[in-house]
């Protein structure tokens, strides 16, 4: 145990980190703070030389200000709805499926924005910003009128295009079948002809080929070569009283074709290509 001390004054006690942190900082400690109602803090310097200058904010010039605003005019809001606008198509641009539903959602966030700025109070505008809004709205008003109007003629052009191709594809086919109608035509063709073809082909006679003749043997020649050469003048005398008798000619040119038949058989290397009718004709006419 400590020796107690002589006097009667109480021991010291260690000193308190604490406390010398708050008083450094210039605040009160928790304690005081935790004290009644009506019990007042006392500010520091630095405190009041910022309410001195004004940089803290009173409650009531906020309410003053706030009271001043009047709501977003018709103007800004079209401006925001063409803003969204643009921003919608500019997203769709980029989807390449599920675009309707997509912008199913979309308007309908446009549509509770548009609802939300008609409800929002907005600080009154100056002159000249509300001059330079109403230009700028004025030029996106252009602008947006300018790109309908583009729209609209690549939506005719577009539609010129796409008539054109459907009559092209329309002309395809008919020219296909036109096509697939020749082709058909054309087999049936080749059919035919190869049917003609195989005919001719059946219907060739096949002959033995003659053996050339170099001399053209005459019928008096043959008739020489026939009749010995001591009976040429009997048989040509004979001959000649016959012919000068005209009932008789028929009977001479019976009996002579009768002789040319027995010395064909007779003797057939003398025969020749012309027919026995034709030679006695030429012979008697």
């Amino acid at each position: 145990m400590k020796p107690s001390r002589g006097s009667k004054r109480p021991p010291t006690k260690a000193p308190n980190p604490k406390k010398k942190k708050e008083k450094a900082s210039g605040f009160p400690a928790k304690e005081d703070q935790e004290l009644g109602d009506n019990e007042k803090i006392p500010l520091t310097k630095s405190v009041k030389r910022r309410k001195a200058k004004g940089d803290l904010p009173s409650v009531s010039k906020k309410t003053t200000s706030q009271d001043s605003w009047r709501p977003m005019p018709p103007s800004t809001i079209s401006a925001v709805e063409n803003i969204l606008d643009l921003s919608i198509l500019a997203t769709l641009a980029l989807k390449r499926a599920g675009k309707k539903e997509s912008q199913e959602h979309l308007n309908i966030i446009k549509n509770k924005v548009l609802a939300h700025c008609a409800q929002l109070k907005v600080p009154a505008q100056e002159r000249g910003d509300l001059i330079h809004s109403t230009q700028r709205h004025q030029e996106e008003t252009k602008k947006s009128e300018l790109g309908k109007m583009t729209l609209n003629s690549l939506k005719a052009d577009l539609k010129a295009v796409v008539g054109v191709l459907e009559r092209t594809e329309e002309q395809t086919v008919s020219l296909q079948q036109i096509c697939s109608k020749l082709r058909d035509e054309l087999e049936e063709e080749e059919k035919k002809a190869k049917q003609i073809l195989e005919i001719s082909d059946q219907c060739i006679l096949k002959l033995p080929s003659l053996l050339p003749q170099k001399e053209e043997i005459t019928f008096e020649t043959r008739l020489q070569k026939i009749i010995p050469q001591c009976e040429c003048e009997m048989t040509a005398q004979k001959l000649g009283i016959i012919l000068q008798k005209p009932l008789t000619t028929q009977d001479a040119q019976v009996l002579l074709l009768q002789a040319q038949k027995h010395a064909d058989h007779l003797f057939p290397s003398l025969s020749s290509g012309a027919t026995y009718e034709d030679e006695v004709e030429t012979h008697f006419s």
